[in-house]
This record gives structure tokens, C-alpha cells and sequence, in this order.
């Protein structure tokens, strides 16, 4: 009988060993899952090399690891370039012009600057303005080009034109530690 109760015990206690070894190991695991990714974490904190915008006056800033930023940030500032050059009336048009110039990159304002000049002495002989509509954007975060199609529409005094569908190409870059754009192009249709 005691022989009995000994080998009860002695199994009783080796079940109880193993059950304690399984939750060690557990334990451990858990233990070790919970370094590494602390470890990760902090690596992630300390090589961090954001950078943090706000463009515009927009309520939200944005966040970048790249050159140029994500998609996001770079469609928001492509549609506020495209915004100072179409949509002008006869009375803001000089100063929209004015700003969309001071953002371009070192030496990308020469080729938009007869179009602008044309663009803004169509608008103010005829006491007109322009609203572009996007309906698409296209955005490579990683080459910095923005594609923008939509609809322009025109009026001019009290006379308004049939909406025109339009596509327009923004390339930008980082130079001098600031976003600018280094190409507005008007890409015609493929009729």
C-alpha cells in the first residue's frame, strides 16, 4: 500500500514537473518574443529619419522617410499647384501665378512662364477664370510624378464654354531641402 501511494506521488510529481517545464518554456518564449520586438521597436525609434510637413495651411502634417514623400502628401501638393494655375479669374490670377512661380525648382519657372502669361492674358482681357475639376490622379511616390486628369471649364464675362477634358504631368523634387516641382506639363490626348 505504501509502495502504491509512492508511485502516485512520484507521478503526481513528475506531471506536476512537466506541466511546471512547459509553462518555463512558454514563459521564456514569450519573454524572448517580447525582447525582439522591443528590440526592433527601439532600432525603428532611434534610426527614424522622418520628416514632417504641413503643406499649405492643410490641417494635417505628413510624415515622410523618402525623398520625396508618399502619395498622399505628394497628390495634396500637386493639386495645390494645379489650383494656382487653373483655377484664376481675372482678378487673382497674376498673384496665383506669382505664388505656383516661387515654388518651382532653380530654373523650371522659364518654361511655364509664357503659358502662364498667356493663360492669365486670356483670362483678364476677357474678364474670365477657369475651374479644373480632377476626376484622377496617378501618383508614383517614387520617381515624384503626379498625373492629374479632369475637366477645365472656362467662362469668359457672362459666356461659359463646354468643359474641356484636360491631363496634366507634375514631376517634383527635393532641392535646397524643400519640395518643388520641376515640370508642369500639359500631356495631350491620345485621340
Amino acid at each position: 500500500m505504501e509502495y502504491r501511494l509512492r508511485t502516485a506521488g512520484n507521478r503526481n510529481m513528475a506531471i506536476a514537473l512537466m506541466v511546471l517545464l512547459v509553462m518555463v518554456i512558454l514563459a521564456l518564449g514569450l519573454c524572448w518574443r517580447m525582447y525582439s520586438d522591443n528590440r526592433a521597436l527601439m532600432a525603428r525609434l532611434v534610426n527614424n529619419r522622418e520628416t514632417i510637413l504641413i503643406p499649405y495651411g492643410a490641417d494635417t502634417p505628413f510624415s515622410f522617410t523618402g525623398q520625396r514623400g508618399d502619395a498622399r502628401y505628394l497628390r495634396l501638393m500637386a493639386l495645390s499647384w494645379l489650383n494656382l494655375r487653373l483655377n484664376i479669374n481675372s482678378e487673382n490670377a497674376a498673384d496665383s501665378h506669382e505664388m505656383l512661380l516661387a515654388s518651382a525648382c532653380d530654373g523650371a519657372e522659364k518654361t511655364l512662364k509664357p503659358v502662364l502669361a498667356e493663360e492669365k492674358a486670356r483670362v483678364t482681357t476677357n474678364d474670365g477664370g477657369s475651374v479644373f475639376y480632377p476626376k484622377d490622379f496617378r501618383v508614383w511616390a517614387g520617381s515624384g510624378v503626379v498625373d492629374i486628369t479632369g475637366q477645365l471649364s472656362l467662362t469668359y464675362g457672362m459666356h461659359t464654354a463646354a468643359p474641356v477634358p484636360k491631363h496634366y504631368r507634375i514631376r517634383t523634387d527635393i532641392r535646397n531641402d524643400r519640395l518643388c516641382w520641376s515640370a508642369f506639363l500639359e500631356v495631350p490626348d491620345a485621340q
